[in-house]
Formats: C-alpha cells, sequence, structure tokens
C-alpha cells in the first residue's frame, strides 16, 4: 500500500528522512543561490541536523541553510 505524501516545507522535513524538491522560493537571487547549490525540483535532500542552524545533504555536499530560507523549499518524503 503506498503511503499518501504530503508536501511539507524543507524545514518540516524529519531529521534524517529524504525529501524530493517539488518547489523553490521565487525571489530570484534565492533561487539562484540554491539552484548553484544544486537544490533544484526533483533533486533528493535530508535534513541533518537543525541546531543550531539547518543543515542539509545534497549528494555528497553538506549545507547549512538559514531557516527562513528552509521554509521556502517545498519537499515531499520519499522512501530514499
Amino acid at each position: 500500500m503506498d503511503i499518501v505524501r504530503h508536501p511539507m516545507t524543507l524545514s518540516q522535513l524529519p531529521t534524517m528522512k529524504w525529501g524530493q524538491v517539488i518547489g523553490l522560493p521565487t525571489a530570484q537571487l534565492t533561487f539562484r543561490r540554491l539552484a548553484a547549490y544544486g537544490i533544484l525540483p526533483g533533486v533528493m535532500v535530508r535534513v541533518e541536523r537543525r541546531v543550531p542552524t539547518l543543515i542539509i545533504q545534497v549528494g555528497a555536499m553538506r549545507i547549512a541553510l538559514d531557516r527562513q530560507v528552509a521554509e521556502g523549499i517545498k519537499v515531499q518524503l520519499t522512501n530514499h
């Protein structure tokens, strides 16, 4: 049976769970910065740590994000 997966923000993604990026902020500067890090729709990301800042894994990279930026990134929980 498939699990119904509801979209959430990256800041809501449970720690150590994988999510697929399904939406990004529309602010051009933020979008370009995230794209430069490889954070684009379809990419798998994982929250590794929340305090003192949000640390996410994208491929082999680990990136620190402000919580405000993470709240603008939409993800969907996956079974990765």
